[in-house]
């Protein structure tokens, strides 16, 4: 079993992974089904934030995927009133934050 360290890291990666996938615009709501997302990578996945599931192999597995964790920090982003290209990661205070221009 992996200590706290070496999860938390694992998190932290995947976290870094989902934020680019935003960053890069390759999350997109499913029209008509607010909390259905589609996110493009080496497949499309279908990501449900109300049954929290993805259709990709690493939620297969049990894992929190990052096309879930892009989701939710897109959902997070357009909660807060921030445009995709506003939109950045504060890993410090972990909030949704203004780039500046």
């Amino acid at each position: 079993m992996k200590n706290i360290r070496e999860r938390i890291e694992g998190f932290l990666s995947r976290l870094e992974r989902a934020e680019a996938i935003l960053l890069e615009g390759r999350v997109h709501r499913v029209e008509g089904l607010p909390q259905v997302y589609v996110v493009r990578g080496s497949e499309h996945y279908l990501v449900d934030l109300e049954r929290e599931s993805c259709t990709c192999p690493d939620h297969a597995k049990g894992n929190t995927c990052k096309h879930l964790l892009a989701a939710v920090l897109l959902e997070r982003a357009e909660r807060n009133g921030y445009t995709r290209s506003e939109y950045a990661f504060d890993r410090v205070s972990a909030v949704g934050v203004k780039r500046s221009r």
